[in-house]
């Protein structure tokens, strides 16, 4: 698009901006970024995004469930008497006929965040200490919508994290063996679904509602976070995926990553084991915000969750595997193969090493 395609998706904004320079910003994988400068220079930048409609099927519902929970940060930080809310929490832009959004001649989505400035991401966790303030990050933004009902909120992807009907999905890969893969790895099948009844037991306790619905991020990478110079943590970012969810989801999905010696994708599994500072750390970081408003059964089953978010990674890597590798991106042919291995044995690790996790909840929620 021209410069003066982008400047006329942005006037179509509740906004007046005297724009200096529209330019890709970032490497999403999902969604295009583009920062947008103004002039005076002292005046505040924004974010133009577009948003991938092939993933987020209903857009509009997904930027209603991000107004909901901004709105709601929002008022909680100025009854706090925050004196920085625009730096605590994101804030999008209404278009000029009333939608958080606007399309373009294609049916593309476009939205308009204010853009937080002389603050940083931070790919990956080097120490204990920056474990402790992801996590109090994330327990943060929890505790401030732990008072929003969780079905106020739309599911942006359906059935996200939900194991059965993922479990569903991967009987039906291995029915269809539609790459012809299925005979070669009988044995990873078998641990899979060798887990399958005991992994369930997350859904089953939302259906049955022993376990909380909340709203949740559903996305808990450190890159979600935006820390200012000094490392103190500022937002949460990327809230496409927030909607209804378990608490659980978040914190095991932090550690699928977080707690892992080795990439997700490692092909040597004797390099996979359990980094115990960092999920020390991170868990102290997570209780210290939120305790207060997590049930005794959420906590108790903290240590699961880490295992449950491993084997439905696998079992997503390898449903997508089955099929032909259609749905995540490849570098080489059994990426996804490669990936599941890498996954199963975290999980293998992940429950050699539950003793010692459950411990550390227990002690760290008397903290």
């Amino acid at each position: 698009m021209s410069t003066s395609s982008f400047s006329e998706l942005v006037s179509r904004f509740d906004i007046d901006l005297n724009i200096n320079e529209i330019a890709l910003f970032g490497t999403g994988h999902i969604n295009d970024t583009y920062l947008v400068r103004t002039l005076p220079a002292e005046a505040p930048d924004y974010m133009l995004q577009r948003k991938n409609h092939k993933i987020f099927k209903d857009v509009p519902g997904m930027m209603n469930n991000i107004v909901i929970t901004t709105n709601h940060i929002r008022h909680q930080l100025i009854k706090e008497g925050e004196t920085e809310v625009d730096r605590k929490v994101m804030t999008y832009i209404a278009a000029k006929n009333g939608e958080m959004f606007v399309n373009d001649d294609q049916g593309n989505f476009w939205t308009l965040f204010l853009f937080i400035a002389d603050c940083k991401v931070v790919e990956n966790i080097g120490e204990p200490e920056q474990a402790f303030r992801a996590a109090s990050a994330f327990g943060h933004f929890q505790k401030q919508l732990a008072d929003l009902p969780g079905n106020a909120l739309i599911e942006t992807i359906p059935n996200f994290h939900n194991g059965i009907s993922r479990l569903n999905d991967f009987h039906a890969s291995i029915s269809n063996d539609a790459a012809g893969r299925v005979a070669d790895n009988q044995i990873i099948i078998n641990k899979i679904l060798g887990r399958s009844t005991a992994m369930t037991a997350l859904q089953r306790g939302l259906d049955d509602k022993s376990l909380p619905l909340r709203i949740t991020h559903n996305d808990t990478k450190i890159n979600n976070i935006l820390f200012d110079q000094d490392n103190n943590t500022l937002c949460i970012i990327d809230l496409d995926t927030v909607m209804p969810g378990s608490a659980l989801y978040d914190f095991g999905d932090a550690i699928r990553t977080l707690g892992n010696t080795a990439p997700e994708d490692e092909p040597d599994l004797a390099k996979i084991a359990f980094n115990k500072p960092i999920f020390e750390a991170f868990t102290q970081g997570y209780l210290s915000e939120a305790k207060t408003f997590l049930t005794p059964i959420e906590i108790n089953n903290l240590a699961f969750s880490c295992r449950y978010m491993a084997w439905e990674q696998a079992m997503r890597f390898f449903t997508d595997y089955l099929n032909g590798d259609t749905y995540y991106k490849t570098e080489y042919p059994g990426h996804n193969l490669v990936r599941t291995k890498a996954q199963v044995r975290y999980l293998e690790v992940l429950e050699e090493s539950n003793a010692v996790m459950e411990a550390i909840v227990n002690e760290s929620q008397a903290l």
